[in-house]
This record gives C-alpha cells, structure tokens and sequence, in this order.
C-alpha cells in the first residue's frame, strides 16, 4: 500500500531532523509530509534544509499557527488527492515513538483505522508527571462517559486507512485544535469504520512543554459538550 506519514511541527528544532532521519531510515518506501504552523525556533529552517539537501520530503508552512485539528484534515485532504492507501499521522516532539510505526502499517492492513492506545498497558504513562496524566485521564473518561467511545479518543498517534474515510466526516467537524481527536473520533464511530488500538507508551517529552494551554483546554470542554449534545439528539431519534 502506498503510505504517508504526517508530522505537524511548531517550535520542534530539538527533535525534528533526528526523528525525520529515523523514519527514512527504518521505512525508507514511507513518504513524508511535514505541516508547520510557522515555528519561531529555527525548525523551519532545519526542514528547508532538509530539501534543499534532497531530503525525500513533502514541506508545507502555512504561515501562522492554524491548529492541530485542522493541519490533521489538510494532511488527509493531501492524502486523499495524491492517491495514497494509507495516512499515518504523529507528533514530533519525541513523544510518540516512531519504533511503533511498523505496529500501526501491520494492523492498518484489515482495519479503517487503528489508534495508538496510552490504556492498554497500565505503565505507559509512567514517566509523565502527576498533573499531566490526571488530566489526559479524565479527559480520557469525559469521552468514555459523555461520548460512548471506548479508545484513547485524544490520542494524534493514528493510523488511517485513507478511503475507508468520507470526506464528510472531516469536513462537518467544528474543531481546529486538540479536540479534533476526540470530535473525529465519535464522528467516526457513528459511521460504524472500523476502529482497531494498539499499545503505545509514552515518554515525558523531551524537549519544550505541553502545547495545551488554559484557552485550548476551555474550547476542548466547550466542543465536548456540544458533541455530547449532538449525541443526544441522535440517540433522541
């Protein structure tokens, strides 16, 4: 299956080129699309170095800071239109572990879309501080209670197959930032696709900082409780 793996990167000089070469190294037929939302740390141009070097690298800087959700959906609108089988998206902030790529592209095979999953293994978050992890575990039960959905919804570590998605999935979604993942998710699941998890683990990042910041965990709680909504309207049907 012709595949692509899709990074957006902001402020991501510590981490980008190395896990860029990794990736190529490990899958060299895996094609690459990196979205930038105007970093200000040099990481841009370590990527338009990368090209100028001949580096097998699709590079989009869309000027300004438009937001996770939306640079997801751009990256599957390119997949759809340059006629690949197969959309892998991931963090570059050395968060998810490219090892885990040959996991999602063997799973991919006979689902719609496989997800990587931080509740399988009960020590994935091991490293992560206190904080952080209560927070993306109530987020994780928000979503199980409000929303019905059983997966890691708010997991970017996602493996799509790209036809078994209709572009009216993406194109009705309300959300540009981190609650993309959970919208998408749902809209996904009221579809009936085919929805498989893998285990993942994750380190503390090592570079940076969390990029949830007060005014994008307010729009994330204010677009789950309009998706709720959304579901109870369907379920009232």
């Amino acid at each position: 299956m012709k595949s692509i793996v899709f990074i957006l990167t902001l402020n991501e000089f510590g981490t980008i080129e190395n896990l860029l070469l990794f990736i190529h190294c490990e899958h060299p037929n895996l094609d690459i699309l990196v979205i930038d939302d105007n970093s200000s740390d040099g990481t841009l141009e370590v990527l338009e170095t990368l090209v100028i070097k001949g580096f097998p690298l699709t590079f989009v800087n869309r000027g300004s800071k438009l937001g996770i959700g939306s640079a997801h959906i751009q990256a599957l609108n390119f997949a759809k239109l340059n006629g690949y089988d197969v959309l892998l998206t991931m963090d570059a902030d050395g968060a998810h572990d490219p090892r885990f790529i040959k996991d999602f592209l063997r799973e991919i095979s006979d689902k719609d879309v496989v997800i990587g999953s931080r509740y399988l293994n009960k020590d994935s978050l091991s490293e992560w501080k206190v904080f952080r992890k209560l927070l993306t575990r109530s987020v994780h039960f928000l979503t199980r209670v409000s929303l019905g959905l059983k997966y890691d919804s708010s997991s970017g570590f996602r493996c799509y197959k790209v036809d078994s998605i209709p572009e009216s999935i993406f194109s009705e979604l309300k959300s540009t930032g981190y609650d993309f993942f959970f919208e998408s998710m749902y809209e996904m699941s009221s579809y009936r696709i085919g929805i498989a998890e893998i285990s993942i683990s994750l380190p503390a990042s090592t570079y940076g900082h969390s990029k949830m910041t007060p005014k994008l965990a307010i729009s994330a709680l204010r677009t789950l409780m309009y998706v709720s909504l959304r579901r109870m309207r369907r379920l009232g049907r």
